[in-house]
């Protein structure tokens, strides 16, 4: 008689659980992106401001360029931005299992909050650049640690996680050029007041019961590695260090094996995110309307807003929309690399700046799009007890795609400037 109303207790229960675990990855994707976001589209004022605290309109450097070039390319901007990412998301997958949850997001926050009152209240580039550095220790941490959390969830905590990247990026962007566009905020001031983003991003670690689901995965792994180290209780002291040992190479070894299967993930994904951004940061700065009522440096900050429309659209749409064939992303994003040099060279024939920002949404939907269906296809394809490593492993395809377009954009504005 009782079981009608203890079945629709049950499912209003796993409706709200649902909409707890979704709520709180979108906020953690949210919050751990934002910072890294919000640096990428100050980038254009980090440069432009050494020495002193300007207004938010800029003083050009090259009056007589028809690019107005920065001295220094925004590619040095995204190095600082993504290197230390890269080092974190290459060498974390072998150590960090170590390093418990709590103790990871710890770090996860103080290094956000450096990040943001160091950009916040630096009048020196060098230093400004540390403070950079420190949202990518941030944010690179941050996603290997929650894209490996999501394995102890049910897979929509994936798409969740993803749309809320997409969802900082627009966000992020879009709050500091209304901040230094509308409301006349200067940028480093801009910068300061998005310290509430930190405070949120514990406030949604809370939520999710983070701690608490990753130490039972941990007590099912240690019974687990005690069922499998301990079946043999008469062993003396000597054999059994040898069999832990041996033991460890194994594991390690079967690791380094699963990198192989992840390779036709990883690819496709670097090579989307290396035109991506060798457009976001090696050009972008250079498509200059000489004739709109913009600034530069707002140009620049508008053409990161609209990228990141696109990228959020993407990254919400692997609920209603899958790509299996990774392969076309790269394809068509180097296509548009190629329509993004000819922009810069043929700016003054684009009858309007509209051409472009729309130009700018379709880049970010490919992007968007390349993120959000390799981490579903990895969540649907690897196993349950590789998804873990594997999730934190293919988390690297995309820092390399952005450190090879940022080391070229460098000297690629340095050649073209000249």
């Amino acid at each position: 008689m009782n079981s009608a109303p203890i079945a629709s207790v049950r499912s209003r229960a796993a409706r709200r659980k649902w909409l707890i675990e979704f709520v709180g990855f979108w906020l953690l994707g949210l919050c751990n992106n934002f910072g890294y976001v919000v640096m990428l589209s100050a980038a254009h004022d980090i440069l432009k401001q050494e020495g002193n605290d300007s207004t938010t309109q800029p003083v050009s450097h090259n009056t007589t360029n028809r690019f107005d070039c920065n001295p220094t390319s925004t590619g040095a901007i995204l190095l600082a931005d993504i290197l230390p990412a890269l080092i974190i998301k290459v060498t974390a997958p072998l150590f960090m299992h170590k390093i418990s949850y709590n103790i990871r997001f710890a770090l996860i926050v103080i290094f956000a909050v450096s990040a943001l009152v160091i950009v916040g209240l630096s009048k020196v580039v060098a230093f400004s650049l540390f403070g950079v550095a420190c949202a990518s220790i941030s944010s690179g941490f941050g996603e290997i640690t929650m894209l490996q959390l999501t394995s102890f969830y049910p897979k929509h905590t994936v798409s969740a996680w993803s749309s809320g990247t997409g969802a900082a990026g627009l966000l992020g962007a879009l709050s500091f050029a209304a901040l230094t566009g509308p409301l006349k905020v200067k940028p480093r001031t801009a910068i300061l007041i998005l310290l509430f983003i930190p405070v949120l991003q514990v406030f949604s670690y809370i939520m999710v019961g983070a701690s608490q689901a990753a130490a039972k995965h941990r007590e099912y792994q240690q019974i687990s590695d005690a069922t499998t180290t301990d079946a043999d209780t008469d062993n003396d002291t000597e054999e059994k260090i040898t069999v832990n040992k041996t033991t460890t190479v194994t594991k390690f070894m079967s690791k380094l094996q699963l990198v192989k299967p992840l390779l036709k993930y990883m690819i496709p994904l670097s090579l989307v995110y290396f035109a991506e951004y060798l457009i976001n940061q090696g050009l972008y700065e250079l498509i200059f309307f000489h004739e709109s009522n913009l600034s530069h440096s707002s140009q620049y900050r508008w053409y990161s807003v609209t990228y990141q429309l696109g990228v959020f659209i993407s990254r919400s749409s692997v609920a209603f929309f899958r790509i299996n064939h990774l392969w076309i992303l790269p394809i068509i994003q180097f296509t548009n690399l190629g329509i993004f040099f000819a922009c810069v060279y043929r700016t003054a024939f684009i009858p309007s700046i509209w051409l472009v920002f729309g130009l700018v949404v379709f880049e970010g939907l490919i992007g968007g799009g390349a993120y959000v269906n390799t981490f579903y296809k990895i969540s649907i394809e690897i196993p349950e007890p590789d998804r873990e490593f594997s999730m934190g492993v293919a988390s690297v395809g995309d820092s390399f795609g952005i450190t090879f377009a940022g080391l070229l954009a460098i000297p690629l504005h340095n050649a073209i400037c000249q």
